[in-house]
Parts: C-alpha cells; structure tokens; sequence
C-alpha cells in the first residue's frame, strides 16, 4: 500500500504532467490552425501573382519560388504546361477553383487552383511541411513551460515534505510512549488537521492508563487479599497433621474445607471482576427479559434459599408489560447473582428476600429487597469499594461482590441506589437502567 507521501507526489506530479501535457496539445493545435491559415494566403497569393509573370508585355522578370515546399504550376488553355516549380514533383492538373486536399502516393496536399488570363495556376503544400511548421513553433514556445513543470516538480516535493513533517513527528511522539509512561501529546501549534488526532490520541492513552492503573490496583490488591487465606490453609494444614485424636482432626479437616470454599469463593470473584472490568462492545448487547433472569436466579439460589429457611421469590411488578433492557445476558446474570447472594448471606433464618422488575418514568428497574439487618447508611457510600466488608460482621466473605455489580453497573450506564426496604428493615439494591 502506498504511503501519504508516495500519494501525494504521485497525484500532484502527474496532475502537473497532465496539465502541461494538455496546455502543450492546445498550444499545437492553436498554431496549427493558425499556421494553417497563414499557409492557404500565401498559396492565394502566389496563385494571384504568377499568371502576372507570363502576361503580354508585362515587362516582369520569371521570380523564383518564395519556398522549396511549395509546388507551383501553370498551364495554357490547351493544357500546355507553362511553368513548374524546378526540384518539385509533377503534380496532375486538377483543375479546382479553390482549395482543397488531395492525396498523392501516400502523402497529402493542400492544393489552391484558380483560372486567370486563359492560364490555370496551382500552387500545392505538403501538409506535413505545415505540422512540422507548427511543431517547431509550438516546441519554442513550450521550452519555458517545460522548465516551469520542473520548478514546479521540485517546490512540490519540498511542500509536500514540510507539509508531512509535522505528521512525521507526532509519529514519533507517539513511537516514543511506552506503558509506563502515557503522558497525552502535546496538541498546541499543530495544524487544525492534526489536532483532532492529538485529541483522539490523548484520550485513548488516557484510558490506557486508567487500564494499566486499575490492573496494577487489581494485581497488588488480590495478592494482598490472596496471601491471607493461602496462609490460613497452610495453618489449617499443620493442625490436621497435629491432630492427636480422630475427633480433632475430624473437626481440623472440617475447618480446612470452609477454608478452601472460601478461598475458591474469593478466586472466582477475582477472576469475575477481571473479566467484567472491561467494557463491551456492541456485539455482546442483546435484549434481556429481567423477568425471566430474575425466575433463573431464583432457581439458582433456591437450595440455598431453602437451607436457611429464607422465603426467595419474585414480587408481581403490578403491570402486565415484559420488562426488557439492552444489556449483556451474561454480566447481567452475574449482577443479580451477587446482589441475591449477599441478600441470602446476610438475612437472618427464616428472612425474606424480594426480587422485582418494572419500569418507572419509563426507565427499567431491577430491584432486590431483604428484611436483614440492614446496612448502616455511614457504611454504604464504602460498600462498592473492593475487599470492603462493614465492621462487625460474621458472615464470611471476601468484599468483592458489589464491586463486581458496580463495574458491570457502570458499563450499562445505569445507576445503583442503597436505601432501606420498607416497613421491614433491611436492605433494598436498587438498579435503574437508562
């Protein structure tokens, strides 16, 4: 593929041909017709003087022909030739009043034949003595443009290199970024061109390191969270080897295996804010039924549900109308499963968790409401940050599932309210889509 440069010039140059090729084909033809003109008078005019040089008594002296290409001929009334051009061809007597062309073993003539005084003159032209006329003067007169075409050749190879110049250092600008260092190019004294490019740049290597920063925030973070359940396991180890007795190794073996879920628990949470950290693109965006991902999620959660006597169900939204956004099915499926299974986690025996879905001021709302403890509204405006858990609490977890709703929340523009559910205490996670 060929570069700017090479487009550039090649355009430019063979434009440049094209109009000089073009101005020098008028300048031919122009002279052509002019040389052409020239030529039909003087063939006039010599037909007109020389039936004067065999008048009677004309005291004129036989003139020699004007041109070597010119073929001038006279004859008598009976057809007697009287004068020929010496060194010229014989034409035949054509006996024309006028001009015209005539071709002769292989080349053209432009003829003049006129009577006067009982004689018949013809002068004749080769036409190609006229195109050469015509070249030769359309060449002299076309030497200065072609050394204006050079000139031209030249400035246009030096403007078209300072006019890339610019381009070619904002190259290597940008050739010398690297992930460590994104600061945004510098935009001021570019071209108006160029600055939409240095803007749309910028920006894109701002998001790179908002990218780069939160996965360095991620990596340190889940190393820190990760090293203390690693070392809890190895502890939780070394007791069951200790054990002394089957019931305390029976109990130690009991603790490693809520020790492993948990950590299993905090991997896949990991491994799920990695994965919905990024944005999606519109090949992921289908349109969702929340009523049918809110019976799924019952579903999934039910045996949980039933293991700690919690009522789990979906609450009637009032309305007949199927609740539909444009989202992505899967980081959807995954928000509601975290928002239920905080809920179940931390609602007391024998609890109530309510989901809902509906449209208010036409937008829609994805709703999950328990009758817990409850979160106190101190603790809620940290609840979203990552391995954030409220003091005092003594369900394990690992901190990452509303940080993890808060991510996918924010990539379907839509917004989370934490306020308490109605008459009953508790919590209700509040999803309002745009």
């Amino acid at each position: 593929m060929k570069t700017i440069r090479q487009q550039l010039l090649l355009g430019l140059l063979c434009a440049t041909l094209l109009c000089a090729t073009g101005a020098i084909a008028v300048l031919y033809h122009s002279l052509l017709e002019e040389t052409n003109e020239l030529a039909d008078l003087q063939l006039r005019q010599l037909a007109t003087a020389l039936p004067n040089e065999f008048a009677a008594n004309s005291g004129l002296p036989a003139a020699e022909d004007p041109e070597e290409e010119y073929v001038m001929q006279a004859w008598d009334r009976r057809g007697a030739l009287l004068h020929a051009s010496p060194g010229q061809p014989l034409l035949p007597r054509y006996q024309i009043h006028g001009f015209s062309v005539v071709s002769l073993h292989g080349e053209r003539w432009r003829i003049y034949g006129e009577t006067r005084h009982d004689r018949y003159v013809q002068v004749a032209q080769l036409t190609s003595a006229r195109d050469k006329l015509a070249a030769s003067m359309a060449l002299r007169a076309c030497s200065p443009l072609l050394v204006f075409v050079v000139i031209l050749a030249g400035l246009v190879l030096v403007v078209v290199g300072r006019a890339l110049r610019p381009l070619e250092r904002l190259a290597q600008a940008v050739a010398g970024r690297s992930p460590t260092v994104l600061q945004p190019l510098d935009s001021e004294g570019l071209s108006p061109e160029l600055r939409p490019i240095v803007l749309a740049l910028n920006g894109l290597l701002g998001k790179f390191d908002d990218a780069l920063t939160a996965q360095r925030i991620f990596v340190a973070d889940a190393a820190h969270e990760l090293r203390s359940p690693l070392a809890a396991l190895k502890l939780q180890l070394q007791l069951v080897e200790r054990a002394s007795n089957d019931e305390t190794r029976a109990h130690a073996l009991a603790r490693l295996h809520e020790r492993l879920d948990r950590s299993t628990h905090l991997v896949q949470q990991l491994l799920s804010l990695a994965r919905h950290e990024t944005g999606y693109t519109a090949a992921h965006i289908q349109a969702v039924d929340l009523g049918q991902l809110l019976q799924t999620a019952v579903m999934d959660h039910s045996a949980f549900a039933d293991s700690r006597a919690i009522d789990l169900g979906v609450e009637p939204s009032g309305t007949s109308d199927v609740v539909v956004v444009q989202a992505n099915k899967d980081s959807l499926h995954v928000l509601l499963n975290n928002l239920v299974d905080n809920a179940l986690r931390y609602t007391q025996q024998g609890g109530r968790v309510d989901l809902l879905a509906s449209y208010e001021n036409g937008r829609a709302v994805l709703c999950v409401r328990d009758n817990g403890p409850g979160v106190a509204e101190s603790y809620r405006t940290r609840l979203f940050d990552r391995f954030y858990r409220p003091d005092g609490n003594d369900v394990w977890g690992c901190g990452l599932g509303l940080s993890i709703v808060r991510n996918i929340a924010d990539h379907h523009r839509a917004a989370i309210y934490l306020t308490d559910s109605p008459g009953e205490g508790g919590l209700t996670v509040t999803v309002v889509f745009p």
